[in-house]
């Protein structure tokens, strides 16, 4: 893997971000996420998975330099790894824990509520979705994502007041499950705890939970793509505007 790392110990494969400056999700990392996320489900060594992000960020999103040099064509095809990707990280049927310790904003927010245990640090970075400042409407399984980790009142003021917020703030609204100055070592208590369980208990819950969510995530309409992608390619100048210093 060139920009995922795993560190496999004690039956906890660690899922290391690192693409420097800001781990951000270019079309290779999101085909590496694919990859490592359904090969550690079928691992029967593995009994959990923590995701962090190496350097100062867990990440700051999708690469939007990228995505703005891309015509329709190709971004379909990005767009069809994205949904990859972030399926297969909200369909790990594993304990699965997300280590914040720095931005996590629009993508990177999204894969931290991908995970059953959300361990937030106590810092100044921001975490958020602005996802509609730029023009970007939602893709379906992101959408599902955010919804089915969110509070009703945190949904609204990340999906549609667009804003970045501390740590501090988001926990607050009702996201994350524990805010201090060591989420690492939160998200690795946590795991071993749940780790130490009968698996197929917590797979039956966490199936039973996110079962309406799978449902609609598979039942995309063609037209609804559609849409997605013209709403990229209108808002290709402000893709490239930096969202956080």
């Amino acid at each position: 893997m060139q920009f995922i790392e795993v560190i496999e110990s004690g039956g906890v494969a660690e899922v290391v971000l690192n693409r420097p400056k800001v781990n951000a999700m270019s079309q290779a990392v999101l085909r590496e996420m694919a990859d490592v996320f359904g090969r550690l489900a079928e691992d029967d060594a593995v009994s959990g998975v923590l995701v962090r992000g190496a350097g100062k960020c867990l990440s700051a999103g999708l690469d939007l330099r990228e995505v703005a040099s891309l015509e329709r064509a190709s971004l379909a095809g990005f767009l069809d790894d994205f949904d990859a990707a972030f399926g297969a990280a909200f369909r790990f049927p594993k304990p699965f824990a997300a280590a914040v310790h720095g931005h996590a904003i629009a993508g990177g927010a999204v894969l931290a509520m991908c995970a059953d245990f959300i361990a937030l640090g106590a810092g100044d970075y921001k975490v958020g979705l602005p996802e509609l400042v730029v023009g970007i409407p939602f893709p379906r399984v992101a959408f599902e994502i955010v919804r089915a980790a969110c509070p009703t009142r945190a949904f609204r003021r990340l999906v549609f007041g667009a804003e970045l917020y501390s740590p501090a703030e988001v926990f607050e609204m009702g996201v994350g499950d524990t805010l201090s100055a060591d989420p690492l070592e939160d998200a690795r208590r946590w795991l071993a705890k749940a780790c130490g369980r009968p698996a197929a208990a917590f797979r039956f819950v966490k199936a039973s939970h996110r079962k309406e969510a799978w449902e609609r995530i598979a039942a995309p309409a063609p037209v609804e793509r559609g849409a997605f992608i013209d709403a990229l390619l209108s808002a290709k100048q402000a893709l490239t505007a930096p969202l956080v210093g």
